[in-house]
């Protein structure tokens, strides 16, 4: 398989993850008790690694050549610029997500259990204050990240459809290139 081939695969796997965890927030009541917090946070856990494996084969391919996509030679200046700051945003904020998601995990006080049987935290060892400060960074990371997604997303649309210059056959499996 071709890096850019991977990377286009790796790129809508990291998109779909984060799609899920976009409309599957898990909404643990505060007062739940330890066994019903692990629940309901293990599945969430669990796809939180997969992202985490997505992103570490993401991150080196990232820090060995750089960003793989050029900015086209129709974008105006701006649009160059726009282009850096969205994509190199992207290769910093998702680890930075993963990693916040995977501290929070670590400062529970109560365990935490990817998809209910791989022990990321088996025995609860963190603190409630901690795992609440940790909890707080990892909804802003994420926050900031799904903005990102968004804005990358309508560049992408905005070139495919003002520049004509295809962009979206850059980022689509070849599969859907005929409906573009």
């Amino acid at each position: 398989m071709i890096k850019r081939t991977l990377v286009k695969w790796l790129h809508w796997l990291a998109f779909a993850l984060m799609l899920y965890f976009f409309f599957q927030e898990p909404h643990v009541p505060d007062d739940a008790d330890a066994a019903r917090k692990a629940d309901m946070l293990s599945t969430h856990a669990g796809m939180g690694m997969l992202l985490g494996l997505v992103t570490l084969v993401w991150s080196v391919i990232y820090f060995r050549n750089g960003p793989l996509g050029r900015p086209g030679p129709k974008l105006p200046g701006w649009g160059k610029r726009m282009h850096r700051i969205v994509n190199v945003g992207l290769y910093w904020l998702v680890p930075i997500t993963v990693i916040s998601g995977g501290a929070a995990g670590l400062a529970s006080e109560y365990p935490v259990m990817g998809f209910g049987v791989i022990p990321l935290n088996p025995v609860g060892w963190g603190s409630v204050g901690l795992h609440d400060v940790m909890e707080e960074v990892h909804e802003i990371a994420f926050n900031v990240t799904v903005l990102m997604i968004f804005v990358h997303f309508g560049f992408h649309i905005w070139r495919h459809v003002r520049l004509k210059d295809n962009a979206l056959r850059i980022m689509l499996p070849k599969v859907l290139h005929r409906y573009l």
